[in-house]
């Protein structure tokens, strides 16, 4: 119908909202989703903006505008549930936001687009069920993965910037609550910008692995050794002074000093290829433009991989059907990160 909004479902979690979200939906409009969950699971549903206080759910809708559900979380005792979205005549309302997950992924609770509650209970780690389609609900995030979020941060939504879970799929989300810290610096990484923030009581801390006090996120300390590089060309630029340089492709690894990696002016399909010397499970890419006397960057690019550098496997993502197209750089000076969910295990990575 005319009255969806962003929408993004799958079978075991998923997002949906009227149109608008959270400006004023339109007048007259209907929609319709049909959420269906693995036989034998029952579907778990979180509301946005609840409008009262929690309590026990009477009966599943209908809800009005002023009197939505006593309970942010509904319970239901079906696979399969369709939600209906009518509007009449209004001048303002946010609508519908709604998340869900299955019986499959019990949490302490099914995220949403709230931040952290302000006041948790005594648990310093725990353990949150992310639905897919987070990525681009309303609200903000403040930090980067490395030193962590603001507490006020959207929580889900922060999940995805810092990669431990792929926006198409969710998934469950370990991470900690430790002290906060004075300046909270803004990163762009996995398609979203994180904000610039001041000091909070407490940071939001991700992990990866089964507890965090023995996984923690990797930091940029565990990247990867690079054996040899290749590409498909190289510019062979000749200065006003008639002067040579070559931007080969050996130039492309992160943090060298002075000019990078540049293919040919004109070429086509140009590709940089990364031996690791030896098979390793690789979780993701940190790219950067060069700023040495030219503004160059990548903008968005594909990831090929290969074990032995002859058959390569085009990187689709969770689940994807078409090969995945990755967000790069906006500018030549800031670095952008991409998490590979699942990771590749290969030798070689173009």
């Amino acid at each position: 119908g005319d009255g969806c909004g962003h929408t993004l479902l799958t079978p075991h979690s998923g997002t949906l909202s009227s149109k608008n979200y959270p400006g004023t939906y339109p007048n007259h409009t209907a929609c319709r989703w049909r959420l269906r969950a693995p036989p034998g699971t029952s579907l778990l549903l979180a509301f946005g903006d609840p409008q009262s206080s929690p309590g026990p759910v009477p009966a599943p809708g209908p809800y009005c505008r002023n009197a939505g559900p006593a309970a942010p979380l509904l319970v239901t005792n079906s696979s399969t549930v369709t939600v209906l979205f009518n509007s009449t005549s209004h001048r303002s309302g946010r609508g519908l936001l709604l998340s869900y997950a299955t019986s499959q992924h019990p949490a302490k609770q099914v995220g949403m687009g709230a931040s952290l509650d302000p006041h948790p209970p005594r648990l310093v780690c725990f353990s949150v069920y992310c639905p897919a389609g987070c990525k681009d609900i309303d609200g903000d995030i403040w930090g980067n993965p490395s030193q962590g979020y603001r507490d006020t941060s959207v929580l889900c939504k922060a999940a995805v910037h810092a990669g431990v879970i792929a926006d198409e799929l969710g998934g469950q989300v370990m991470l900690s609550r430790q002290k906060g810290i004075t300046l909270y610096e803004s990163a762009f990484a996995n398609g979203l910008h994180s904000k610039r923030g001041s000091l909070s009581e407490k940071r939001l801390i991700f992990h990866k692995g089964s507890h965090p006090a023995v996984s923690p996120l990797p930091a940029c300390g565990d990247a990867l050794e690079v054996a040899a590089f290749n590409a498909s060309s190289w510019w062979h630029e000749v200065d006003a002074l008639g002067q040579d340089r070559a931007w080969v492709a050996q130039r492309a690894a992160l943090g060298t000093a002075g000019h990078s990696w540049a293919a040919e002016p004109g070429s086509e399909a140009a590709w940089l290829e990364l031996d690791l010397g030896t098979r390793r499970n690789v979780t993701g890419i940190i790219t950067k433009g060069s700023s040495e006397q030219y503004d160059y960057y990548v903008t968005s690019y594909r990831v090929s991989s290969s074990r032995d550098g002859k058959n390569w496997r085009p990187y689709r993502g969770s689940g994807g059907q078409e090969d995945k197209v990755f967000e790069g750089n906006a500018d030549s000076h800031g670095e952008v990160s991409n998490a590979f969910i699942p990771p590749i295990v290969a030798r070689y990575v173009r």
